[in-house]
């Protein structure tokens, strides 16, 4: 499954913990809308690719703080169209690499 990565000084940021008052249980996410730099929370500088798998993708891709302004990640118009190509393209890599070239095809009954 892939997503796009929030990087705080050019590294992966651990996730955000939300404070939802007392109890045992603390909400924490790691969704680059979390990043934003509000309520003490790292503010993302890029974005960039990420799979399940573990591959990340080469491609930073900035974001534009003076055009988002003070307001919320998620309410922003950020285009995430970058770093989605990437994990698209990492997924044509695997696709091709998971079925052997030689494979002659389905058993014919």
């Amino acid at each position: 499954m892939g997503k796009e990565g929030a990087l705080v000084a050019r590294s992966e940021p651990g996730p955000v913990y939300f404070d939802v008052g007392s109890g045992p249980n603390v909400p924490s996410t790691t969704h680059w809308s979390a990043y934003d730099g509000r309520a003490r929370r790292p503010r993302a500088e890029t974005l960039r690719a990420a799979c399940t798998c573990g591959w990340r993708g080469p491609a930073h891709h900035p974001l534009h703080w003076r055009t988002i302004g003070d307001q919320p990640l998620y309410e922003a118009d950020v285009d995430p169209t970058g770093p989605l190509a990437d994990w698209t393209a990492h997924l044509s890599v695997v696709r091709d690499d998971a079925v052997p070239r030689s494979w002659p095809g389905p058993p014919s009954n």
